[in-house]
C-alpha cells in the first residue's frame, strides 16, 4: 500500500482526473489540495477536499467527482483503504462510465482498489451524465419546495441546486440524490422531497431510457402571505385563549416584506395585535401597538379613505376601552318551553358567563339562542344544547357552555314536572 512516505511519488502524477477550470472555488480547493498531497501533507489535502465537497463550494457534478477521486487517493495514502473505496464509489456514482488513468502508476494496488468499485458500479447499473445522453431529462411535474415556516422571519430565499440519478421510468433514485449549495440548512429536506415526488422524462441514448446524473437549479423563495388572513387567524386564536400563537401570526401578518400590508390592514393588524399582547399580559407593548394603530387609523380617516366596517368598529371598541368605558356584560332571561306544558320552566342558578375576551375587546354583542333538552329533574341533558340563531359564531361557545351547566326548575303538565325541550337566550350586552 502506499502510505504518506511514498507520497512523494505524487508529484509525478501529471494526468488530469477530469478538466479543472481553475476558476471556481471548488476547483481552487481541489488545486491546492493537490499541493499539499504533493508536499506529503496528506492531512491537509483530505481538509482542502472535504471543504470543496462542501454544499457551500457550489461544485459542479464534474468537480464533486474530481474532488471525490482525489479524496480516494488521499485516503489511500493515509493508509485507509475504507475510505479509500467509499470516495470512489461515491465518484463513480455521479458516472458509472467514469474512467482515471495513472493510478497504477501510483500503486498497482490503488488502481486495483478503483477498478474493483467500477466493476461494482457497473452491475449495480450503468449511469450517463446528462451531457452524455441524446436526450437529457426534464422534469415534466411535480411539487414546489415546501418553504419551512421557520425561514419566513429570516426572509430566506435563494438557489437550491440538486443532483440525482433519474432512472429509465423518470423517477429520481432516493439514495442519489443530494443537495450540492443551498441559501439554508433548512431547506435540504424539502427540496429532497420535491425531487423525489417529480416526474422527470428519462434521459435516452440511441432510443432507449438510461439511468442518467441530472443537476438542475430550484429559485425558492417565501410564500406571498395575506395580511387579512393571518389577522384573522390570530383573532381566531385569541378567541380560543391562545394569545401566544395569536402573537406569532400577527408578527408575520406586519412583515412587510412577506405581506406587504397596506396602511390599513397594518391599522388593523397594529390593534389585533396590542390587544394579543394586552391579552398575554405585555402592557408596554398592548400600549404601543394600540397608540400606534390608533394613530394610523385616525391619520387613515382624516384622509378620507375608506374603511372597512370591521376596522371601524374594532377602532372605536378601542378607543372606548382606553377611555375606561364599562365592560360589556351577559344575561340570560327566562326560558321557554318548545311544546306546549301547562308550567313553564324557570331558570334556577347557572355559572358565572364568559364573555370571549375578544368579543368583549372588540364590543361585539348581541342575543344567542341555545335549544336544549331539560329532563324531569330540571338538569339539562348532555351534549342536547345547539344553537338556533347568533349575531356572531365567537360568543356561541360561551352560550353553549353557560347553558348546558344551568340548572332549571322543570316544566309541569298535569301537574307533573317532565322533561321538554327549551329556547335560553344568551344576552351579550356590548356598552
Amino acid at each position: 500500500m502506499l502510505r504518506p512516505a511514498c507520497s512523494a511519488s505524487v508529484v509525478a502524477l501529471s494526468v488530469a482526473l477530469l478538466p479543472l477550470s481553475g476558476q471556481s472555488r471548488a476547483s481552487r480547493l481541489v488545486d491546492s489540495a493537490r499541493s499539499q498531497l504533493a508536499a506529503n501533507h496528506a492531512d491537509s489535502a483530505a481538509v482542502l477536499l472535504h471543504t470543496a465537497l462542501d454544499t457551500s463550494t457550489h461544485a459542479t457534478v464534474a468537480e464533486r467527482q474530481n474532488a471525490l477521486v482525489w479524496d480516494g487517493i488521499v485516503q489511500f495514502v493515509r493508509g485507509d483503504e475504507g475510505l479509500a473505496r467509499a470516495a470512489f464509489r461515491q465518484a463513480l456514482a455521479l458516472d458509472s462510465a467514469l474512467d482515471v488513468k495513472g493510478l497504477d502508476e501510483l500503486s498497482p494496488q490503488l488502481g486495483q482498489l478503483f477498478r474493483q468499485e467500477k466493476q461494482a458500479a457497473v452491475r449495480k447499473g450503468f449511469v450517463h451524465v446528462s451531457g452524455s445522453v441524446d436526450e437529457p431529462p426534464r422534469r415534466l411535474s411535480g411539487p414546489p419546495v415546501d418553504y419551512p415556516p421557520s425561514l419566513l422571519r429570516r426572509h430566506v430565499q435563494g438557489l437550491v441546486e440538486l443532483a440525482a440519478v433519474i432512472d429509465p421510468t423518470g423517477r429520481a433514485e432516493p439514495a442519489s440524490v443530494e443537495v450540492l449549495s443551498t441559501p439554508d440548512s433548512a431547506l435540504i429536506g424539502p427540496a429532497k422531497r420535491m425531487m423525489l415526488a417529480s416526474q422527470f422524462s428519462p434521459g435516452r441514448l440511441k432510443g432507449s431510457a438510461v439511468r442518467t446524473m441530472v443537476q438542475m437549479a430550484v429559485d425558492v423563495r417565501p410564500p406571498r402571505l395575506s395580511a387579512p388572513e393571518l389577522v384573522g387567524k390570530a383573532r381566531d386564536q385569541l378567541a380560543a385563549g391562545r394569545p401566544d400563537s395569536a402573537q406569532s401570526l400577527l408578527e408575520l401578518a406586519l412583515d412587510t416584506g412577506l405581506t406587504h400590508p397596506t396602511d390599513g390592514e397594518r391599522a388593523y393588524g397594529l390593534l389585533v395585535r396590542g390587544l394579543a399582547a394586552a391579552r398575554a399580559g405585555r402592557d408596554s407593548a398592548a400600549r404601543a401597538d394600540l397608540g400606534d394603530g390608533l394613530a394610523l387609523y385616525q391619520t387613515l380617516t382624516a384622509r378620507g379613505v375608506d374603511l372597512a366596517p370591521f376596522l371601524r368598529r374594532l377602532a372605536d371598541s378601542v378607543r372606548l376601552t382606553r377611555r375606561g368605558a364599562r365592560p360589556p356584560a351577559a344575561t340570560m332571561p327566562a326560558p321557554t318551553a318548545v311544546a306546549r306544558v301547562d308550567e313553564q320552566p324557570a331558570l334556577i342558578s347557572h355559572p358565572p358567563i364568559r364573555y370571549p375576551p375578544e368579543m368583549a375587546a372588540l364590543r361585539v354583542g348581541g342575543t344567542v339562542v341555545v335549544e336544549a333538552v331539560l329532563d324531569s329533574s330540571g338538569r339539562v341533558e348532555r351534549g342536547s344544547p345547539r344553537i338556533v340563531s347568533s349575531p356572531n359564531h365567537g360568543l356561541d361557545a360561551a352560550a353553549r357552555a353557560v347553558v348546558a351547566a344551568s340548572v332549571y326548575r322543570p316544566a309541569r303538565r298535569g301537574g307533573r314536572a317532565v322533561g321538554a325541550g327549551i329556547r335560553q337566550a344568551v344576552v351579550f350586552v356590548a356598552e
